[in-house]
């Protein structure tokens, strides 16, 4: 895959694959010239680096994503804070978004007893 920037985009197995064929190559060269101590110690620490970078994989999640991105793009989903922020920012009166939020309430408690998950509906028409 190519991306803008003219790179390869390589998943996380391909760049554990890529790892570990490049810890081989270094673990046979120093195992070769430096000797058995040695080539333990690197093997040491490349295991200690593979756990570390799966550990910031998982905790951080797949590259070039923000938490706070993903988290924005949450709340924009919401329907709630999509009236807030529209009422914030003066496009709807303080009528309009009382009768708008009754209306995702009252959508939202029929839902409910009809046993619909409604986290992923959009419950607001656009307009």
């Amino acid at each position: 895959m190519g991306s803008e920037r003219g790179g390869t985009n390589y998943s996380l197995t391909e760049i554990f694959a890529i790892k570990f064929v490049l810890a081989d190559i270094l673990i046979i060269a120093v195992l070769l010239f430096a000797g058995p101590l040695y080539a333990l110690a690197i093997t040491a620490l490349l295991v200690v680096s593979v756990f570390l970078v799966w550990y910031l994989t998982q905790r951080v999640g797949p590259v070039g994503t923000d938490t706070t991105d993903s988290s924005r793009s949450d709340r924009e989903r919401d329907p709630v804070t999509k009236l807030q922020d529209r009422y914030a920012a003066g496009e709807l009166s303080d009528a309009e978004f009382e009768a708008k939020l009754e209306r995702l309430i009252d959508a939202n408690e029929r839902a409910d007893a009809a046993g619909i998950e409604t986290a992923d509906l959009e419950l607001e028409r656009s307009e």
